[in-house]
């Protein structure tokens, strides 16, 4: 029993942590938001490289960390929701364009990050 309790006392111990340090990433950068965004967005919302070298970056890490995941434990739900999510870009870059960024982008951020939930279940679970 004793363990149990321990073992919950570090997970809120973790969740505190996490939440305080979105908090102060927060307190720090919304100020220099607020001011930068008016002369940053602009160029930003027009040129969509910024973009396309952002979703290759997440893709690459999840793709690295989620393979070599796969390889130890031979678990694929997490390889089918990162293909889902780049899946789901494709569909709208290809055919479903600019008007349905807000949904896609959404829906593909919520697979990756299930993707890495379940990774971390996964691991968690492993015995070896």
């Amino acid at each position: 029993m004793k363990q149990s309790h321990r073992h919950s006392t570090i997970k809120i111990e973790k969740i505190g942590f996490y939440v305080s340090l979105l908090c102060a990433i927060h307190c720090i950068a919304t100020p220099l938001l607020v001011t930068l965004l008016p002369y940053v967005g602009g160029h930003l919302l027009q040129n969509h490289t910024w973009e396309l070298w952002f979703i290759l970056g997440s893709v690459v890490l999840a793709g690295a960390i989620l393979w070599g995941d796969y390889k130890k434990h031979q678990y694929r739900l997490p390889l089918t929701l990162l293909l889902a999510s780049l899946s789901v870009k494709a569909l709208e870059v290809l055919w479903l364009g600019e008007a349905f960024e807000f949904i896609t982008g959404a829906l593909g951020g919520l697979l990756i990050a299930l993707a890495y939930y379940f990774n971390w279940k996964y691991k968690a679970a492993c015995t070896c």
